[in-house]
This record gives structure tokens, sequence and C-alpha cells, in this order.
């Protein structure tokens, strides 16, 4: 087990302190008092409905030799230390409890509305590759040294994330591979990591129920540039108006990507089927032709992204090429299923407006006869997006099957008024509450060569109503219900 003095630890944070700390040993640090060991630093972070100041006594009382406080409690006995963000100043202990040992880790950082969690094992894959073994923190999973752990959060909080990291150092690996959300970068949970690269997708509407508006979920974005180590690279989007703004704004070194000859990386030359993606890349040091069962122009992009990665990291054009043709499929990522009668069924995270037009756009583009989507929207989270999502998949699909998501604390009904406000004809549209009968419905209905495109849950095996998560697994439930 790790541990190091807490004079150390507390320095970097308060300056010079008592030398009698340094008798002090810190086990581990812990925002949660019920993870609280002997020997532990804990730091009291106040949450959206808990408060960790509130459980300071116990914290104490379960082994807490010491406290990160933004207020002092004065009826516990252990060193306290007052900070002004203790969410911030807990990733610099963090930091320096994991120092030297993280500093050897090559980091690589992906943010953006969509596309991280695919370029996150696109990239990994290319470092994988070049021999560097690495780990993925995402949405879909964390895979430490090869152990995969279902995730709780794309970007978890800087004790949880420093851990798996160190836990990486410990099994071997050289590379860490993670998506931060704006959500992690405004909650300062990656504060204490020097990326080595950071890359931009793209950015579009989404989580305005969390940011102000989009100027702000976009500054949140852009701080992980602020986070790359002085000779780190930024891989950025040349399509995307935002990317645009990165590239201008930006003073570290800079690959773009896109496709349009104005990027470093860029591809004017790609086909999509249902089988797949073959794309002619052009690079500055050469081009390269890619095979990959991924689908879709946005998968070519990501495409791209990897590659640009690959370059940041002076890696050779076959290595590169390598790593992401071994890529077979992300799960729930316009994931495709063939089904009877030459039906394709097709699953897909797409929860937000520009994700779902994306999907159904590419899908529409290879589709053979009718386009099928089934969808929701998620219960406690920005409304305003579900009249847009309405009106997208009536624009671009031939039949619409409105359903629930995770309704969460919501009401599915509700939910569903709300994206049938941006729909203007209810000809093709048919309301199913219950998803799996809406399924049920789409594949009973659909024809020889239908596409049915099932969005929203992606990866995720559960549904969640009134708090309690229900096993559903949409790709388990197509499997079912097409025998």
């Amino acid at each position: 087990m790790k541990t190091k003095s807490l004079y150390d630890i507390i320095s970097q944070i308060v300056g010079k302190t008592k030398e009698e700390y340094n008798n002090i040993m810190i086990q581990n640090i812990t925002y949660d008092s019920r993870k609280v060991i002997e020997g532990s630093l804990f730091v009291a972070v106040k949450g959206f409905k808990v408060d960790g100041h509130s459980f300071l006594e116990g914290a104490e009382k379960n082994g807490a030799v010491a406290a990160v406080v933004e207020n002092r409690n004065e009826t516990i006995t252990i060193p306290q230390f007052i900070v002004e963000n203790s969410r911030h100043s807990m990733a610099q202990v963090v930091k320096e409890f994991y120092s030297p040992e993280l500093s050897q880790i090559r980091t690589v950082g992906i943010t953006g509305t969509n596309g991280k969690t695919t370029t996150t094992y696109l990239v990994k894959a290319v470092l994988e590759s070049a021999g560097l073994s690495s780990g993925l923190i995402g949405t879909i999973e964390y895979d430490i040294g090869g152990e995969k752990i279902s995730s709780w959060n794309t970007t978890p909080e800087s004790t949880d994330l420093l851990d798996m990291m160190y836990s990486m150092y410990l099994k071997g690996q050289k590379g860490c591979v993670m998506e931060v959300s704006s959500h992690g970068l405004s909650l300062n949970r990656v504060d204490s990591i020097d990326f080595e690269v950071a890359v931009f997708t793209n950015l579009s509407h989404d989580h305005l129920d969390f940011h102000k508006d989009i100027e702000d979920y976009f500054s949140a974005k852009q701080k992980l540039f602020h986070l790359l180590k002085p000779k780190g690279v930024a891989v950025l989007n040349a399509d995307d108006e935002y990317g645009q703004r990165l590239i201008r704004e930006l003073p570290q070194e800079r690959i773009t990507f896109g496709l349009n000859s104005n990027a470093h990386v860029y591809s004017n030359n790609w086909g999509s089927t249902l089988n797949g993606l073959s794309i002619s890349v052009t690079t500055p040091v050469g081009n390269l032709q890619i095979n990959s069962p991924l689908i879709g122009q946005f998968n070519v992009e990501n495409i791209l992204a990897a590659v640009a990665v690959g370059l940041a990291f002076k890696f050779d054009l076959k290595t590169i090429k390598n790593g992401i043709e071994k890529i077979e499929r992300i799960p729930g990522r316009l994931e495709p299923l063939k089904l009877k009668n030459n039906r394709v069924g097709v699953i897909d995270y797409s929860h937000t407006p520009d994700a779902l037009q994306k999907a159904l756009l590419e899908l529409s583009k290879i589709n053979k006869n009718k386009l099928w989507v089934v969808f929701g929207c998620g219960g406690d989270r920005d409304k305003r997006k579900r009249p847009v999502m309405g009106k997208i998949a009536e624009d671009y699909a031939t039949k619409v099957i409105i359903t629930s998501d995770n309704p969460r604390s919501e009401n599915s009904g509700r939910i569903i008024e709300d994206i049938l406000e941006g729909i203007s004809t209810k000809e093709n549209v048919v309301v199913e509450p219950d998803r799996k009968l809406a399924i049920e419905y789409a594949l009973k209905n659909s024809e020889s060569n239908d596409i049915i495109l099932v969005a929203g849950k992606g990866h995720e095996t559960y549904q969640e109503i009134n708090g309690i998560k229900h096993p559903f697994d949409d790709r388990l439930i197509i499997e079912e219900l097409d025998q």
C-alpha cells in the first residue's frame, strides 16, 4: 500500500506547515467518509445533494488523521487545512500522494459532445500497436491492466481517477486514454493531470441542464487544453466551428483533422456501407488506406482524430493503421445487428440532437428501404433538446417510434409529450412508452431491407425508473425478439 507523510502532501496546497506532520502517514485520500480507513486524509467536498463537511465527525471516528475543508469544524480534533475550493485542492493532494509514479504515465484526454468513447478505443489501440500498454477511462468502462470495470462516471472524481491511474502504473501500463467530460472539467476532477495530448471532437447542444449556456459549455471543454504539458499537443477538429475557435486561440502545437484539405490529417475519399468503412487518409508524413468495420461519417472523423493522435506521439503510419484496424466494434456505438429477412438493427448511444441527426443521416445514405427509429429522451436532463430530437426524427426517418429512455424521476408520458411538440405531423409516428414493446413493434412491422435504429441507450444494460435501475439491454432485447 502506498503511504506518504502528511507534511509532503499538504505543504503543496497550504505552503510551509508544521514539521510534526512528517510523523503522520497517509494511507489513502477520500471524499467519502464510508471509505475512510485508519490513516486516511479526508477531503470535505460540497456536493449537489450532500455536503462532506457534515461527515467530518464520522470520518474522524473511522480513522481519518487529517482533513481538508472549506469551513473549520470545531468538534473534531484532527488537523484541518482550510482551502477555498476543496475539489481543486483534492486534485492537488492526490497528485502529490501518487507522485512521482504518475508522471510516467503518458496521458491522452478526449473531450467533445460526441465521439469521445469511440475515439478513446481507437487511440488506445494505436498506443498499444506502438507497444505502449495503456489503460482506458470512459463512459462504457474502465480498463485497468486488462481488468474491465463498468463505468459509474465518464470522468470520475480525482481521487478515484488517480487511484485507477496508479493501478495502471503498478500493472505495467505506460499510457492512459480517458474521456474528459464537461462535468469532470467544471468540477476540477482532472485538475491534477498533465496531459500529453488533448483531443477536441466537436461541440453541439447537450448538458445545458448543467451549463448555463452553450458558451459556458464550450469554456468547460476548453479548460482541457490548459492542462496540457508545456510541450503537449492539441488535436482539433477543423470541421467544427468550436474547433476552429480553438485553432485560433490555443498557443500549443496543434494537429488538425477533418474532411477537408485545410486540415493536417484529412480524408476526402471514403466510403461507408453496413459492412464498414474504406478511408484514404492524407497526412503531413504520407498517405494511408484504412479499412474498418465501423460505419458512418462521424466514425471517419473519429478515425482521423486517432491518426492525428498517433502523429502527435510520432508513431509511423503502419503502426497507426494496424492499431485502428484492430477495432472491430464499439459497444452501442452505431453497432449493426443482422436480423431476419435481410433487415438490420442498429444500436446507438445517440441521446443528443446532433448525434441522432448524424446517426439517421448516415443510415439514410446506405438504406435500401425504410429507416425506422426507436428513441426517447432521458429524464432529469435538459428538456430543451426533446422537441429538437423529435423534429430530427421526423425529418430523417421513415417511421418514428417514440418511447421511454431513462425517465429517472420524471413521468415518461410527460417526456414523450415534450418530444411530440417538435413533430408537425403524426402520420408516421407511433407512441409506445414501454421500450420493449416499442422495439417489438418495429421488428414486427418492418420489411425486408429496412434498417431499425434503436437510439439513446447504446451500451447501457439498464433502464432507470424512479431511482431504480431495471435490467434492460437494447441489444439483448432485439436478439430475443428476432427469433
